[in-house]
């Protein structure tokens, strides 16, 4: 959950900034299709998820290393690198739709409420035994933090996760095409 909320902060803050700085009419004027800037934007958004994503498996197994754990080996640390990627790459898909939350709400504020709201909501459905079916708490449980047992979402889960990251780029993008920009 951790994840989610610095990967949803990254995504406000990419979508968020140019309404409250005022730059979006400055950005729409350019002779470059919204969707291209959308897309940008999303890229922008993976490449940060993704870098953000190494450095932790980097300082994970550097720290696990030296404080010399029980049960490290090679094959263990390249186990958790590949679950905290598989992870990362996950939670980087359902930070999309915070960009269109930054978008429609035409700031920061309304995004973080529904990033408050999502966050809220997995960590409730996740403790219960529903998370498997809300496309924001599967992550956490394929990467075990809920225990062995809640690992096991099926092919539901990541379906979900990307059902929504693609379905909310579409309609970021949509929405920059669409929507009234002169306010």
């Amino acid at each position: 959950m951790g994840g989610l909320v610095i990967f949803g902060t990254a995504a406000i803050w990419l979508f968020g900034r140019e309404f409250s700085d005022r730059t979006a009419t400055d950005l729409l004027a350019l002779p470059t299709s919204r969707t291209a800037v959308v897309l940008a934007k999303l890229l922008l958004l993976l490449g940060w998820c993704g870098v953000l994503t190494v450095l932790l498996v980097l300082l994970v197994l550097v720290l696990g290393a030296g404080l010399g754990l029980p049960g490290w080996s090679a094959g263990a640390a390249l186990r958790g690198a590949g679950g905290v990627l598989g992870a990362g790459l996950l939670t980087a898909g359902l930070a999309v739709p915070y960009g269109l939350a930054a978008s429609v709400g035409r700031g920061y504020l309304p995004a973080v409420a529904v990033l408050f709201f999502t966050v809220l909501t997995a960590q409730v459905l996740a403790a219960v035994g529903h998370g498997a079916w809300f496309p924001w708490a599967v992550p956490a449980l394929l990467a075990g933090t809920a225990g062995p047992a809640a690992a096991d979402t099926g092919w539901a889960g990541p379906l979900g996760v990307g059902l929504v990251a693609l379905g909310s780029a579409a309609a970021t993008a949509a929405w920059w095409e669409r929507a009234d920009h002169s306010a």
